[in-house]
């Protein structure tokens, strides 16, 4: 091998071992930012005395709705949030925005009529799903520092035979007079809610940037691609798709 030849295959294995440092230092830089962001997610959020008052405050005038304050990076997250409301709707501000509003009255009315739209056309959808309001289990809606909302709807179908099921069950019940035969009347009720829960539930998510789009969404669900959830005694999950 030449001298030449020789200072090119070290000039080349220089590069390359060059090359690969970099990467590697990228890749734990993009590593140690996800950890660090998964991280601070996960911490609870601090707000000013102002801003607990203001939620405090929001929480006695939207009485039907549940507020969650907290930092999201996508809409599942945001989603997670959302889900775990119990009230008619689920409301999830950022902090920031919460904090702007509780230090100024004018931000707080803009955004207090934001959150009043977003609720009426929440509320407006339910007349315009029909039959398909029967899966909508729970929903809600974001509110974002730049005044856009992105509404979210956690859906949930029984299968055809659960529902008949219990109507049969209910039909039973009402036709029982007497003690003895409603005493017999609950313990098949028992045994068919047991075959009820075998029967399972599906379950899914859906969000928009409208109440238009999020409509659209509901009615567009194909329930035959997502799996039947059962319970824990039977598995948490079976795809029955086939």
């Amino acid at each position: 091998m030449s001298r030449v030849d020789a200072y090119q295959t070290y000039q080349n294995q220089y590069y390359d071992n060059q090359v690969h440092q970099k990467n590697q230092t990228t890749r734990t830089a993009r590593k140690d930012k996800t950890e660090n962001t998964a991280n601070t997610s996960k911490k609870p959020v601090q707000m000013s005395d102002k801003a607990k008052d203001l939620l405090a405050q929001l929480k006695r005038k939207y009485s039907n709705m549940d507020f969650f304050v907290a930092d999201y990076a996508s809409e599942e997250e945001a989603q997670s949030y959302l889900s775990r409301g119990s009230k008619e709707y689920s409301v999830l501000m950022d902090p920031e925005l919460l904090e702007e509003m509780a230090n100024d009255e004018e931000t707080k009315n803009k955004y207090l009529n934001v959150i009043d739209g977003a609720a009426d056309q929440v509320k407006g959808m339910k007349n315009q799903l029909g039959g398909d309001l029967e899966n909508v289990k729970h929903l809600g809606f974001t509110v974002k520092d730049d005044g856009t909302v992105s509404y979210f709807a956690e859906l949930e179908k029984s299968s055809a035979q659960q529902r008949e099921r219990i109507e049969a069950a209910r039909e039973e019940k009402r036709a029982e007079k007497k003690e003895a035969a409603r005493k017999e009347a609950s313990k098949k009720t028992g045994q068919e809610n047991r075959a009820q829960n075998y029967q399972g539930v599906k379950r899914t998510t859906v969000h928009a940037d409208t109440v238009k789009d999020l409509i659209k969404k509901v009615k567009e669900v194909d329930w035959d691609q997502i799996p039947t959830e059962y319970p824990s005694a039977y598995g948490s999950k079976f795809d029955d798709r086939g």
